[in-house]
């Protein structure tokens, strides 16, 4: 099952979109418009210095957390009238406001009231969209990138920033200011700035995840397999069925084809679009991975269970491999049960390119029934976007010490209460950039920059970011869900490889052309062409 695409938001969006009082899916081809809009003025934040300094690819890496945390805001951005917002969370549903200190806590410091309506993961889409289509819309709203016809429900429904946050006015907004201006493409249609990035690019970058210590305990160090033969071999070599253990959590067809050279989603070369899908590789990567299942590599109830699972696989040490992010490398220390010789460390791709992640994790827009002053909610925004290093984040990210965390020398360490009562969302408001960096312990962000110090150079971006067409926003759901379908019974060997043309095909003639079309004339047009 290829987990290089993420899945869109399904027809339940797509219906809300449509339903809205109305709204039309915007300008016809919004890029000609996007063109004059001037992004924001990056600036970065020169208050902290990292002990690994990145370059605007690589990370900022934090050995640990400053002694003395820089107090970045000194007026409460809040206007001292409750803020609502709405947005999913990835773990548990916290303990509500009103049993929650941490909650509270932050609501003294905003100066306003912040309510949370919030959802898990798997049930956001449809609370989004039944807010959406009954025009109860909250002050502040997490639009995840891949919500059908964005141009169109923005443009109905969300307040225009663009003289708040063009070119230099952005200013005013230091921490916002401070987020690559790359991030804020996607934050652009109608030829308007219509929200706020949240923004994750590297961090969201994968790759092939190992126990390093379970390794280690086999006397393999520093493993770097040169080609799939090396890589398909350690595979088996740490593989134990009989054992219940095996080396992968799941079918690891993304860095077959990331070996293989096969574009991340979509590649351009003047201003022509082609997609991963038609890549001549697709047919050896899937292949070689029919060859890994056949030969027991992979967990059985891969094709069954949900990420869950894989990650209570790779924690419990039932399988050695994983491929996910660096984010994903924090959580699983985060969630670690094996003590603390867990190690976790990342391989290069043998002899590839390695894919760049999503540049964002959603837009943050504001209702234009807001009662609120776009000024308000932007100093809200601002503030959550404080980095790494400054009081804001620490207090944002880890709560309140002595209830939510203790200090290990200067590192805030999470107690049971700061993890439970932090995660009310608060990132998908608005976020810095990832920094590198595990409480008390150095190694981890050390190991991270050095992955991607080795990767960055390498990296490939989909040509397609940035870039608008209605027939993917539309139609990207079933066609991903129908070739993904196909990717696993011919990994399951329930399908032969050469069925994967026939699928292609299909997938162009059922909208793939069309959207290749649409991406090459919103590149004509961004372009001035």
């Amino acid at each position: 099952m290829s987990v290089s695409r993420r899945t869109f938001l399904g027809g339940g969006l797509a219906a809300a979109a449509v339903a809205m009082t109305g709204c039309s899916s915007g300008p016809k081809n919004p890029a000609a418009a996007n063109r004059a809009v001037a992004l924001p003025t990056y600036t970065k934040f020169a208050g902290v210095t990292p002990d690994l300094p990145g370059d605007g690819v690589v990370l900022d890496a934090f050995l640990k957390y400053p002694a003395q945390p820089i107090r970045a805001i000194t007026e409460v951005p809040g206007d001292g009238q409750p803020i609502t917002f709405l947005t999913n969370i990835p773990g548990a549903i916290p303990p509500a406001a009103d049993r929650n200190q941490f909650w509270q806590a932050l609501n003294d410091r905003l100066g306003s009231e912040l309510q949370i309506s919030m959802a898990s993961n798997d049930e956001y889409k449809d609370k989004f969209a039944t807010r959406i289509a009954g025009g109860d819309l909250p002050d502040i709203l997490n639009i995840p990138v891949d919500t059908a016809q964005i141009p169109g429900l923005v443009k109905a429904k969300c307040l225009d920033l663009t003289e708040h946050l063009s070119g230099d006015a952005i200013k005013k907004y230091p921490f916002l200011a401070s987020i690559p201006t790359d991030f804020w493409k996607g934050c652009v249609f109608n030829g308007a700035i219509y929200g706020v990035p949240v923004p994750r690019g590297m961090s969201r970058t994968s790759g092939v995840l190992y126990r390093e210590d379970l390794l280690a305990a086999k006397g393999i160090k520093d493993p770097a397999p040169k080609d799939f033969e090396e890589f398909f071999t350690l595979a088996k070599e740490l593989t134990a069925a009989k054992q219940n253990k095996w080396a992968w959590t799941r079918v690891p067809l993304s860095t077959l084809r990331q070996m293989l050279g096969v574009p991340n989603v979509w590649k351009q070369e003047g201003g022509k679009f082609s997609s991963s899908y038609e890549h001549e590789a697709n047919a050896e990567a899937l292949e070689a991975a029919r060859k890994m299942v056949a030969a027991g590599v992979i967990n059985p109830d891969a094709f069954n269970d949900k990420a869950s699972a894989r990650k209570q696989w790779f924690n419990g040490g039932s399988a050695v491999f994983d491929y996910d992010s660096f984010v994903a490398w924090n959580q699983y220390y985060a969630d670690n049960t094996a003590g603390d010789s867990f190690a976790v460390n990342m391989l290069d791709i043998p002899g590839g390119t390695p894919w760049m992640g999503g540049a964002l994790n959603n837009v943050t827009a504001f209702s234009k029934d807001s009662k609120h002053s776009a000024d308000t909610l932007l100093k809200i925004a601002n503030w959550m976007a404080a980095p790494f290093g400054t009081e804001e984040y620490l207090f944002r990210k880890y709560g309140v010490a002595g209830r939510h965390y203790t200090l290990q020398g200067t590192d805030p360490v999470p107690s049971k209460a700061g993890v439970i009562e932090t995660g009310i969302g608060l990132q998908y408001i608005s976020d810095s950039p990832l920094a590198l960096y595990w409480a008390g312990k150095p190694d981890v962000p050390r190991k991270q920059h050095a992955v991607q110090q080795k990767v960055a150079k390498r990296l490939v971006r989909d040509a397609s970011y940035g870039l608008y067409s209605d027939t993917q926003s539309k139609k990207q759901a079933q066609l991903v869900k129908t070739m993904t379908d196909l990717e696993s019974q011919i990994v399951q060997g329930k399908k032969p490889v050469s069925d994967w043309a026939r699928g292609v095909a299909d997938w162009k003639s059922a909208g793939g052309d069309k959207i290749r079309s649409e991406l090459e004339q919103a590149l004509a047009d961004t372009a001035g062409k």
